[in-house]
């Protein structure tokens, strides 16, 4: 097991924070990353540490990639301000998909940043059972999202939508790694639609755009 001592602090934290969802966690390591971007034989390593202790999460995928391309600096600063773009416009997308599917209270996948966005915006929620319900994803391959335990019963029972970013697409090898014990495979199919940086799709384009990615 790699030893964490001396990484940056904000990389430290994101292997351990339980409250911050995969989003949150990917804006520590984008924060991390930049602390130590000109050694290249320490960002290396960093990688190497996170892609060993955060094995569920996409965004690794991507900013590995990122890390390790010609110019790290400036892609990861581009990946940190594209996705606080794309999840303000995810955020709306939802509110939006809410209040056309009756704007009643709806029921949540927990530990998403981005849902406790939406339910922020929703307000306090209205009485009455739930119609509808929102999850987050910490991974989204060609067939298959990764999501939190419990979020393959809500889907089943509710139509549900996932609300996220480009940076939980991964292709098909790339997902097949992923996994924790607090995560479970769902099957794309068994969601109602995915919005992805403010764009609804169908869970099938959704797909489809996961296994554009190459390795």
């Amino acid at each position: 097991m790699m030893d964490q001592n001396g990484f940056p602090k904000p990389l430290q934290d994101a292997v351990t924070v339980t409250t911050a969802g995969a989003t949150g966690v990917a804006r520590l390591v984008i924060q991390g990353l930049l602390e130590i971007v000109d050694d290249r034989a320490e960002l290396r390593r960093a990688t190497d540490f996170l892609r060993e202790k955060l094995t569920g999460y996409a965004p690794i995928w991507h900013l590995t990639r990122a890390a390790h391309g010609d110019e790290p600096a400036s892609a990861l600063r581009r990946i940190r301000d594209e996705l606080e773009q794309a999840v303000d416009n995810s955020v709306k997308a939802a509110v939006d998909w809410v209040g056309r599917h009756g704007g009643g209270p709806v029921a949540v996948a927990p530990s998403s940043s981005i849902i406790d966005r939406v339910l922020a915006e929703l307000g306090p929620a209205p009485a009455g059972e739930p119609a509808i319900a929102l999850a987050g994803a910490d991974a989204i391959g060609p067939d298959r999202v990764l999501n939190i335990k419990g979020t393959l019963e809500l889907a089943r029972r509710l139509p549900t939508l996932v609300v996220t970013t480009g940076l939980k697409l991964v292709p098909g090898p790339v997902f097949e790694q992923l996994g924790a014990p607090v995560f479970e495979p769902i099957p794309l199919r068994q969601f109602a639609a995915v919005v992805i940086d403010g764009e609804v799709f169908s869970p099938a384009a959704a797909g489809r755009r996961a296994a554009t990615l190459r390795e």
